[in-house]
């Protein structure tokens, strides 16, 4: 297996500015359109396939995620199917706003409830309700809840919701 390439913020900024670099998002379709560096193409790493990777030429690819977990995954999986990719940024998108560099948006104007905010919300009300019933008809219901409760806790280690999808689907904004 092959060594995995760090590449710094400063490094990405410098080779995409000189047109370099193909800089690959791997992170899902809502965080990529709330907030993302300029440049970055999307290729999500729910539906991720090597072969698929956008390449030019001479340019050199680059992943990249939230915070380097994601991206490291998908450079690993390049490496398996021997596909050529020079490494990931290091430490993400988030080492890349802390570092104080640009990202842009999709969003126009923040309205009404994020997708986040509308799965916590319905999460929440699911184990309420779930609650509610167990002590109207029987501990069973806490099965519900159990559910929910496993639903959340897989999206924030894994960064994929099913539930987040179905409310970008209604049109709620992405973050």
């Amino acid at each position: 297996m092959e060594k995995t390439v760090n590449w710094s913020v400063g490094a990405v900024a410098m080779a995409l500015a000189a047109g370099e670099i193909i800089l690959v998002d791997v992170r899902e379709p809502q965080e990529f359109h709330a907030e993302r560096i300029p440049g970055a193409m999307l290729c999500p790493l729910s539906d991720f396939n090597p072969r698929t990777l956008p390449h030019s030429g001479k340019k050199k690819t680059v992943l990249h995620c939230k915070s380097g977990g994601r991206s490291g995954r998908a450079l690993r999986m390049c490496q398996e199917a021997g596909v050529e990719v020079a490494g990931h940024l290091e430490g993400g998108i988030l080492k890349w706003i802390a570092e104080g560099k640009e990202t842009r948006s999709d969003l126009e104007e923040k309205k009404g409830m994020s997708v986040p905010q509308s799965v916590m919300a319905l999460g929440s009300l699911m184990v309420l309700v779930s609650m509610g019933l167990s002590l109207a008809f029987g501990p069973i219901w806490l099965l519900l809840g159990g559910a929910v409760s496993f639903m959340l806790l897989q999206a924030a280690f894994t960064g994929f919701c099913p539930a987040a999808r179905f409310f970008l689907a209604l049109g709620f904004r992405p973050a």
